[in-house]
């Protein structure tokens, strides 16, 4: 029997930039969708920075790709 591994293949990850205020600053923020298409997650504030979204994100179950 092969022990269980969290894949992260059942969620759909997208990490999104939105441009703040008139300076144009950048903040990221995070979405799980399932495999048919339905939001099932969302981070509840945008960061500052992608890997601080990114962290955020792997609390919520997200796990990276590896290379």
């Amino acid at each position: 029997m092969v022990p269980h591994e969290r894949s992260g293949l059942s969620l759909r990850w997208e990490f999104v930039p939105e441009v703040v205020g008139k300076a144009g600053a950048v903040h990221w923020r995070w979405r799980a969708f399932t495999q048919g298409g339905r939001l099932h997650a969302a981070s509840e504030r945008p960061f500052e920075t992608l890997s601080e979204c990114i962290e955020d994100a792997g609390r919520h179950g997200y796990n990276p790709p590896r290379d």
